[in-house]
């Protein structure tokens, strides 16, 4: 990040406001993630992220929005301070918000009143928490935390011995949510991936846990356990070859969602959303047609669908998953989503972005078709008083497919002019991009760069066979997609191709060594 930090401060100097934007934005842009409503669907928690200049770090707080309040309900502030609030969750009774902080120095749980509006720390770890979960009755909280094991056993020399690491591992621990000692809940040799899942009734947590991380590839043998809460070895609920995690169990705990991928030795597999009885039996896949990766699954108060999201072609949207196999489109606009949360009057809330409009959070109903209400926007004032440049989808051919990206051009663009092109590379992980508000690209564009992000083989978003292309030639025949895109462009007859730049990760280094057409590159 401080590589791209740098780069934009290098080509850009300060504008007044009211004009393109700057790399002094960097510093005044906010970001919305992780939305929680709450069970009765009357209030939201969010996330709000920025990047202080003092220090060079990124901060978060705590905001909520209610919306009982009235139409254009205000967002209030729930925390104020230079740290890092995080990975909030509503009590079962909606009176509390349990979070993650380090406002004193390393995180902890904390949990906030809010009939008080007091915080008040819970734990005192060590190992800072990873994850929390409220227990169904709002007495307990289950969190996830890395703790380290003895060092290996003494089968190498004893002059080698101080040199091997302990072997750590993600244990999962219960603690009063008024405050106390920790429990450490019993799990052999397993090691947690991802958040625990508290079954409806509260004897057990729901948990994805596999070999430890010092194994190779301890992700592919990730199941699903049931830890009993009063003590007790571990239950399989899974038993699938390929890595099993995101469990949610039904609201009538007669049933656990989950996602998985098959075991195919590809370089990308579709991620499924699987359901299965609450003891692992009669499993199998839900809206298998829909090739696409789930993520977020949520369930239906009545315990009857299971809702989540699911990039396609750009665009991310969310989809409704029954018993019966058949899977609906509930949303169908060209934006980006991000976080996903149910409640159990079929109110739903996420981030949405969009080319015009960044984070804003937004609820709306996933049983009727209706209008997304806007509850929240990070940048208003920051985007209003900027000139954004326009952003185009362009599609071209390359190796026998369609390969889609996004330009960002300058504003005021004239294309009886020459512009430099900057190709932007997301491969870090791989990402598929689309129309979402991207504001390093606008900075780019207000000193008279054209943008692209292209998608190319091997990305997610186009289904699994799309998506494995790249099992040959890679990097190989995704760079050949990107410079297909960079040929599209320079054809159009507004880029100079001479004034070519590139940034990303391995592909952008792939770049500088297969080819000299780039004048600069931050890889």
């Amino acid at each position: 990040m401080r590589s791209a930090h740098c780069l934009l401060f290098f080509v850009a100097s300060c504008a007044p406001a009211g004009q393109p934007f700057t790399p002094g934005d960097w510093w005044d842009f906010r970001d919305i993630s992780a939305p929680r409503i709450n069970a009765e669907g009357t209030s939201v928690v969010y996330v709000e992220s920025w990047n202080l200049r003092d220090g060079d770090r990124a901060c978060s707080n705590l905001w909520t929005v209610s919306m009982t309040a009235g139409a254009g309900a205000a967002p209030r502030r729930l925390t104020d301070g230079p740290w890092r609030d995080r990975s909030p969750a509503w009590s079962p009774d909606g009176a509390a918000i349990a979070f993650l902080s380090d406002r004193d120095g390393t995180p902890q749980i904390w949990v906030r009143r809010l009939d008080s509006g007091a915080d008040r720390r819970i734990t005192s770890l060590e190992a800072p928490p990873l994850t929390v979960a409220w227990s169904p009755d709002g007495a307990s909280l289950a969190f996830t935390a890395r703790v380290t094991g003895p060092r290996p056993a003494a089968w190498a020399p004893a002059a080698i011995l101080p040199f091997l690491r302990p072997v750590d591992r993600v244990r999962l621990f219960v603690i009063p949510a008024a405050g106390g000692t920790p429990r450490a809940l019993p799990l052999g040799d397993l090691d947690i991936h991802g958040e625990p899942a508290w079954m409806p009734d509260g004897k057990a947590i729901l948990v994805s846990a596999g070999a430890p991380p010092d194994a190779a590839h301890a992700l592919v043998g990730a199941e699903l356990y049931a830890v009993p809460t009063a003590g007790g070895a571990p239950r399989q609920i899974t038993r699938h070859a390929g890595p099993d995690e995101a469990s949610v169990p039904s609201p009538d705990g007669s049933r656990i969602a989950w996602l998985a991928r098959e075991p195919k030795a590809q370089s990308y597999v579709t991620t499924r959303l699987y359901v299965a009885n609450a003891d692992g039996s009669r499993a199998k896949v839900l809206a298998g047609a829909l090739d696409r990766d789930a993520s977020l699954p949520q369930w239906s108060n009545e315990s009857r669908t299971v809702y989540f999201l699911a990039d396609d072609r750009g665009a991310t949207h969310v989809y409704a998953a029954r018993n019966d196999g058949s899977v609906r489109q509930v949303t169908k606009a060209p934006e980006r989503l991000r976080g996903f949360s149910l409640a159990d009057n079929g109110r739903a809330v996420t981030v949405r972005e969009t080319s015009s409009a960044s984070a804003e959070l937004v609820m709306f109903p996933v049983d009727l078709p209706a209008k997304p209400v806007l509850l929240a926007a990070a940048n208003t004032a920051l985007l209003a008083g900027r000139d954004a440049g326009a952003v185009e989808e362009i599609q071209y051919a390359s190796g026998g497919k369609t390969i889609q990206g996004w330009i960002v051009k300058p504003p005021a663009f004239d294309a009886a002019r020459k512009y430099p092109l900057l190709l932007h590379v997301d491969d870090a992980p791989r990402r598929m991009c689309g129309p979402e508000f991207r504001l390093p690209a606008q900075i780019f564009a207000a000193r008279g760069f054209v943008v692209l992000c292209a998608n190319p083989r091997g990305t997610p978003g186009y289904g699994e066979e799309f998506g494995n292309l790249i099992r040959s030639r890679f990097p190989g025949d995704d760079f050949d997609d990107l410079m297909g895109g960079v040929d599209h462009l320079i054809a159009q007859g507004y880029i100079d191709p001479a004034r070519l730049s590139i940034s990303g990760g391995l592909l952008a280094a792939w770049a500088i060594g297969h080819t000299d057409r780039f004048r600069s590159a931050v890889v």
